[in-house]
């Protein structure tokens, strides 16, 4: 059963109310192929324009379309996408700087696969979090006995961290 969509309070003009929804419906749509989204986006954008030039109410082809949530679990589901975050993404953000020292070497190779099979981060946001975290913080804790300019290296893998636990709440 399809929610009706829930209009934003002080929004009043139909223009905005339309590109807020679909603006929202791209938010959503957001860890499915490129391709299937822009698609999805422009057959709705398609949709609502014509029935609105037909003299239709933005408020009421809007509420008919459905919710944006709605709409993307579906898109999802029969594109066999997983739903937004979970845990693998957050034990991938914890995993990745943190794991070569609770489990040496391993943990980061956990935290490394829960990454990747991540439908969260974009191939990039994937590949720069390999290569900038390779084993994490082990190898700059294992540095820094040697002298203590390696603790710079240390911001690397948390600054890394950082931001993909960033990318994960957008």
């Amino acid at each position: 059963m399809r929610r009706p969509f829930v209009f934003p309070r002080g929004v009043s003009d139909a223009d905005d109310l339309v590109a807020r929804w679909l603006a929202q419906l791209q938010d959503e749509l957001r860890n499915v192929d490129a391709r299937v989204r822009e698609r999805v986006v422009r057959d709705l954008a398609g949709r609502i324009a014509a029935e609105r030039e037909a003299g239709g109410d933005a408020a009421a082809i809007l509420a008919e379309a459905g919710d944006p949530l709605d709409i993307a679990a579906d898109v999802r589901e029969r594109h066999g996408v997983r739903e937004r975050s979970n845990w693998r993404e957050i034990a991938a953000v914890v995993l990745l700087p943190f794991g070569g020292v609770v489990i040496p070497f391993a943990g980061w190779f956990v935290g490394l696969y829960f990454l990747w099979s991540s439908p969260v981060w974009t191939v990039r946001e994937k590949a720069g979090a390999t290569l900038v975290l390779p084993f994490g913080v082990l190898l700059p804790l294992l540095l820094l006995a040697r002298s203590p300019i390696y603790g710079v290296a240390l911001l690397a893998p948390v600054a890394t961290g950082v931001y993909l636990a960033l990318r994960l709440r957008a």
